[in-house]
């Protein structure tokens, strides 16, 4: 699974917009659609916000 499925896993799991976790994690909604459906990758402060924010490891957002 792709991190950007992982990331819209993640937020729908607990039932969050795109944008409640857009503005949570410091960036835009349409930046946060581009990733959860891997048209865009996040740089590396980005994965660690969300990361931080679902209490997951990079390794997992990462890793196929």
């Amino acid at each position: 699974m792709k991190y950007g499925n992982k990331i819209s896993l993640l937020r729908e799991e607990r039932q969050l917009t795109q944008e409640e976790l857009a503005v949570c994690i410091g960036i835009s909604r349409s930046a946060l659609s581009h990733y959860e459906n891997n048209r865009r990758h996040p740089d590396y402060e980005t994965l660690k916000n969300i990361a931080d924010f679902f209490d997951v490891s990079l390794d997992y957002l990462m890793r196929e």
